[in-house]
C-alpha cells in the first residue's frame, strides 16, 4: 500500500537517496533536483513536492511540480522518480494523478522538458501513456544530438 503525502524536511535525506538511485540522472541534474526540493521544503510556493510512502514507512517515490511564472494557470513537472526496485508498480501513475489532481481548474496544463536521448525513452513512455502529448521538439537544445522535448496535457 503506497501513501501519497506532501513531502516533509524529515524526507531530505530518502529525497536524496531516491535521487541518487537514478541512472538517467547526470550529477548536474542531480545538484538541480535537489535544489528545487529544498526550495520547496524551505516553503517557497513555487516548488511543491509529493512523496510516496509505503506501509513501512519508507519513501517509495516523489513528484516536484510547481506554477510557471508569468502564467496563469500552466505547471511544470520538475522532477518524478521512483526507487528503482519499486519501478513499474503504478507508483509514479500515482504520484502523477496526485499533481494532477491538486492543479486540475479550467485552463489547467502541465507541461514536461526531458531529453531525447536513449536515457530517457522509459520516461517519455511513461508520460505518453500517462496521456501527456508531445507539444514541440528543440533540436540540439541539451547538446548536439540531444534534444529537448515538451510534453503537454490539459487538466480541464
Amino acid at each position: 500500500m503506497i501513501h501519497i503525502r506532501p513531502a516533509e524536511n524529515s524526507d531530505r535525506p530518502a529525497l536524496l537517496a531516491l535521487i541518487e538511485a537514478q541512472d538517467n540522472f547526470n550529477e548536474e541534474e542531480r545538484r538541480v533536483a535537489m535544489e528545487v526540493i529544498d526550495d520547496g521544503l524551505s516553503g517557497r510556493d513555487d516548488y511543491r513536492t509529493l512523496a510516496a510512502q509505503s506501509e513501512d514507512g519508507r519513501l517509495a517515490g516523489f513528484i516536484t511540480f510547481g506554477p510557471i511564472p508569468l502564467t496563469e494557470c500552466s505547471y511544470d513537472l520538475y522532477w518524478i522518480a521512483t526507487a528503482p526496485a519499486l519501478g513499474r508498480q503504478g507508483i509514479g501513475s500515482r504520484l502523477m494523478a496526485a499533481m494532477e489532481k491538486e492543479l486540475r481548474r479550467p485552463g489547467a496544463a502541465v507541461y514536461i522538458d526531458t531529453s531525447s536521448t536513449p536515457g530517457y525513452d522509459r520516461a517519455r513512455a511513461f508520460y505518453e501513456k500517462n496521456g501527456y502529448l508531445v507539444a514541440a521538439r528543440l533540436k540540439d537544445f541539451y547538446r548536439p544530438g540531444d534534444d529537448r522535448i515538451l510534453y503537454r496535457k490539459e487538466l480541464a
